[in-house]
């Protein structure tokens, strides 16, 4: 096989001038075809305190800081239900924030549920918050996550809850930083 060299300034279009398979180095079997990796990731935040149990329905908005880092933001959000802007593989987390009051120790319990025919949704992940009682109030933070096989962006959608919360506590939402929050990342295709 000849070889040739290229100059300084030189190239070679490898589209047009090339035939086969291109090697891959260190023995490598070729490269056929590549994946464009993470090709959305977004966060969200709860935009109040909610201070009793049940499902979060509002007070939900997209970070739009000039500091927040959204690539291709596409999620969109309906009284709580977020749904997907395309398949893939989607990793998801709910960061949970909560605050206790006066009164005896508490705990708090959080989830995300998932439906497949958006109409049933049931729990995929499940967080738990114990709050003590120390002579102040006391806040706790907590991350769930999970990562979805999203094939059907009209049926298969998620909600996020806070349950067995009592009514001196809240879960901690604010409109100038981030508390309680969601990421939503697409890792690649289905």
């Amino acid at each position: 096989m000849a070889l040739t060299r290229l100059g300084l300034n030189q190239s070679i279009n490898l589209a047009t001038n090339v035939t086969g398979t291109l090697p891959t180095a260190n023995g490598g079997t070729g490269a056929t075809s590549f994946t464009a990796g993470i090709t959305v990731a977004e966060q969200w935040r709860l935009t109040s305190n909610k201070t009793s149990s049940g499902d979060i329905t509002a007070n939900l908005a997209r970070e739009s800081a000039s500091s927040s880092g959204n690539i291709n933001a596409g999620m969109t959000e309906s009284s709580g239900i977020f749904t997907f802007p395309s398949t893939g593989i989607w990793l998801v987390r709910y960061t949970a924030v909560f605050e206790e009051g006066s009164g005896d120790n508490d705990q708090a319990r959080f989830g995300i549920y998932f439906t497949s025919n958006n109409s049933s949704y049931s729990y995929v992940a499940k967080g738990f918050s114990g709050l003590t009682d120390p002579p102040n109030e006391f806040a706790q933070t907590d991350n769930i996550e999970y990562m979805f096989d999203i094939t059907d962006t009209s049926n298969q959608k998620i909600k996020f809850d806070v349950h067995e919360m009592n009514s001196n506590n809240r879960l901690l939402g604010g409109t100038s930083e981030r508390y309680t929050g969601f990421t939503f990342l697409r890792l690649g295709d289905t």
